[in-house]
């Protein structure tokens, strides 16, 4: 006899609500959760969390550098239970400038190269710590800026998102793939960001037009050149999305092109590749020679020996047609806005949200400021009401054994205050004490005023604000890589013009049957034709270098032209 199945006090779904819940969920964990940057700092959150954990680590940019186990250890041990691979792998991202145009972390040891972004050595070897730049992430962050999470097991907490004083994701970009959505933001330049910011708080109505007077386009950390138009980039701006083309700069340079500067993401070792293989299958007869001649001080420094009388235009223009020279770059500005739902942002939109966020953080950092500032004034009020009747004070606190109650009720004081002056050490009874009360309490108060005074006013705040990220700009800012610049559309070269440059003879026999050799020291009596046929000292034959559709008569031996039999 079959025992049958008890359900009760079990929930039951239909497969197909299930399934659709469960997706849905999943979808969204992805979206929020990992693969899309928060408008605020512009981190995900495994990069938020090893910017945290380093910082609590007390990696600064000033102190001794740890190994990159113990950093990650700490990431996935304490806020991200995930894979340390992948942990390590975003690390080792935001410590590769050729990777992020302001990097976050300083790394010592292999963190990979433009040839091969991870080639990186294992993080049992390489050891990192945060940049001067971090600081701007991280600095506000126990000033009652952000809000507070508890961590995936309710032991601590972690910061919901950093108080950064700068748009970090549009400095440094970000690309992401969620579920039904991805994000590409470029990065861009600190001083031109800065500027735009500036201009955008001084005139709230300005428009992307006006804006880009600041912002000229993306700046990538490879530098190259951007040759897309201005239209185009005024459109991507405008919709949030579209496509930019990236182009690597060259010099001249005795003789031969130095190729300086590539499109970002594309390694040297793969340009060569593609060159080297147009030269194996003769695609390329204007070329030489090719060497990598990069290092430390020339990172990019590629050489291609052309031959005499190339016209280096026409072959670029070749070059960037047919390798990576040249690419075509997907703009997607997909983030997740300060209502925690992800959209696509133009560039006035980015800006003004992010605007928004710097306000409200700047608010409650001056709010917590001046919480602190009341309460140390309350306790200093206290203190000086003890001083002026020590004798008495000490009398109470002799006699009572509760002289706490005792002396709220006799000086009128709060709690805070009476445990203030029970706290007091007998060393600060001195008469110089009550100076320095005084002393505090005068600079405490003007710095009340200015606190109290920027909070309700909304021209105080928009100039502090200003203030903050110019300095900022000025400590962390620099000159622009990627220059804009109009080229022509890039254009291959026509296969004729691919046609190796070669000797050639070629020999008519007495019977009217053609021979063609390479070079020029043929003997043609020594050539095999057909059988029946054969050639003789009288065989008349030219001698002809050049492509085919371009030759030359080199020198000639003919006699009467034979006649060739249909």
């Amino acid at each position: 006899m079959q025992n049958s199945l008890n359900l009760e006090g079990v929930e039951r779904q239909a497969l197909k609500d299930y399934t659709e819940k469960a997706y849905l969920d999943y979808s969204m964990y992805v979206i929020l959760d990992r693969a899309l940057p928060q408008i605020g700092d512009g981190l995900k959150p495994v990069q938020r969390r090893i910017i945290y954990a380093m910082s609590e680590l007390g990696l600064s940019a000033s102190s001794k550098p740890k190994k990159s186990a113990r950093t990650v250890g700490d990431v996935i041990g304490k806020f991200h239970p995930h894979g340390d691979s992948a942990c390590y792998e975003a690390m080792v991202l935001m410590a590769q400038d050729f990777s992020y145009r302001y990097t976050v972390i300083d790394g010592q040891g292999n963190w990979g190269s433009t040839d091969d972004p991870k080639s990186f050595a294992a993080m049992r070897y390489t050891e990192s710590r945060l940049t001067p730049y971090a600081k701007s992430l991280l600095q506000e962050l126990g000033q009652g800026t952000v809000d507070w999470v508890p961590n995936f097991d309710g032991t601590m907490n972690e910061p919901v998102v950093l108080p950064a004083r700068l748009p970090n994701l549009l400095l440094n970009g970000t690309t992401g793939i969620a579920v039904g959505m991805s994000t590409d933001v470029p990065p861009h330049n600190l001083n031109e960001v800065a500027s735009a910011l500036v201009h955008l708080l001084d005139n709230p109505k300005a428009t992307i037009k006006q804006l880009m007077k600041h912002i000229k386009a993306p700046d990538y950390p490879t530098g190259g050149e951007l040759v897309s138009s201005r239209d185009e980039i005024l459109d991507m701006y405008m919709t949030g999305s579209g496509t930019l083309r990236l182009r690597a700069s060259y010099k001249i340079e005795n003789g031969d092109i130095i190729i300086n500067s590539l499109p970002h993401q594309i390694s040297g070792s793969k340009i060569l590749e593609q060159i080297a293989a147009q030269m194996r299958n003769k695609k390329l007869p204007q070329v030489d020679d090719l060497r990598d001649e990069s290092d430390h001080e020339d990172p990019t420094r590629l050489v291609i020996s052309k031959k005499r009388g190339v016209d280096v235009e026409q072959l670029m223009s070749h070059l960037f047609s047919t390798t990576s020279l040249e690419r075509t770059t997907r703009v997607n500005m997909n983030i997740i806005g300060l209502n925690g739902k992800p959209r696509l942002f133009n560039l006035l939109e980015l800006l003004k949200e992010w605007l928004t966020f710097r306000k409200d953080t700047v608010k409650k950092r001056l709010g917590y400021r001046l919480q602190i500032v009341n309460d140390r004034l309350h306790v200093l009020d206290g203190l000086l009401v003890a001083y002026l009747n020590i004798d008495e004070v000490i009398a109470i606190i002799r006699k009572e054994d509760e002289p706490k109650p005792v002396l709220m009720k006799r000086f009128k004081l709060g709690d805070i205050q009476a445990e203030a002056i029970l706290n007091l050490r007998l060393r600060n009874l001195a008469k110089l004490e009550e100076m320095k009360i005084r002393g505090e309490q005068d600079e405490l108060g003007e710095e009340r005023d200015v606190l109290k005074k920027t909070l309700n006013s909304a021209a105080r705040l928009k100039t502090l604000i200003k203030k903050e990220i110019l300095a900022d700009a000025e400590a962390y800012g620099d000159d622009r890589r990627t220059q804009i610049v109009k080229r022509e559309a890039a254009q291959a070269l026509d296969e004729t013009e691919l046609v190796a440059s070669e000797p050639v003879t070629v020999v008519l026999s007495q019977a009217g049957y053609a021979r063609a050799a390479k070079g020029h020291e043929i003997d043609p009596t020594t050539l095999s034709y057909r059988s029946g046929v054969t050639a003789s000292s009288q065989a008349h034959y030219l001698r002809h270098v050049g492509r085919a559709n371009r030759c030359r008569v080199v020198s000639s031996h003919l006699t009467a032209p034979p006649s060739v039999a249909p």
